[in-house]
């Protein structure tokens, strides 16, 4: 488990790398949906890994900024509840679709989960921090993005989605960012955590 803690965003990349040279191997995927939903999946590994490792100093400037912690190296978020909360966002919620790609609204709550993150990274931290830029940022914009935009253009060239996948895509979204993002990091939560953030993933909130 703690090879785990302090590398799954490592493993996540490199498993996103991997995806991508698949997809350049075999771009008769693309000729529906399930090569777009594939990069969707390669996009939250990217944004983790930009969050986690490299700049990677997401963590200390959630815990010290938007929460004002005494404790920034390990509350309200740990590296425990970082690596649960994030591997479950990839490999549930961003890879499900992927499976199933008829399922329209599956796909669709993960593409509004991305450009959420452009909200939430390009907007809301940034303004909380008085930056221009947080780890998550650059792969909210260059690639949520586009990939989301291309998904809604092919389904919506082919009259795939219904109101209903529109309205239920929605909810489950809503849904995600609910259990996830907000519960999740309210259930994990503990200001006496063993599972301290490095000083690498503080940055320049790291306290001695």
């Amino acid at each position: 488990m703690n090879l785990l803690r302090k590398y799954w965003q490592d493993a996540g990349a490199i498993i996103g790398v991997i995806v991508c040279i698949g997809l350049l191997m075999n771009r008769a995927i693309f000729s529906d949906i399930t090569g777009i939903l594939w990069l969707s999946f390669v996009a939250i590994l990217f944004h983790q890994f930009e969050e986690y490792r490299w700049p990677g100093y997401f963590a200390g400037l959630f815990n010290n900024v938007m929460f004002k912690s005494e404790t920034p190296d390990r509350y309200p978020l740990n590296t425990q509840s970082a690596m649960i909360i994030n591997v479950l966002i990839a490999y549930v919620f961003y890879l499900l679709p992927v499976w199933f790609p008829h399922v329209i609204w599956l796909g669709l709550a993960p593409v509004f989960m991305g450009f959420f993150q452009v909200v939430w990274h390009g907007i809301v931290v940034n303004i909380k921090a008085k930056t221009l830029y947080n780890p998550g940022l650059f792969t909210a914009v260059l690639v949520h993005v586009p990939v989301g935009i291309w998904y809604i253009h092919d389904i919506v060239k082919y009259n795939a989605p219904t109101a209903t996948d529109w309205i239920w895509g929605t909810i489950y979204f809503a849904f995600a960012v609910y259990i996830f993002i907000i519960k999740g990091n309210i259930w994990l939560k503990n200001s006496n955590s063993p599972y301290p953030f490095s000083k690498q993933q503080l940055g320049s909130y790291y306290r001695k």
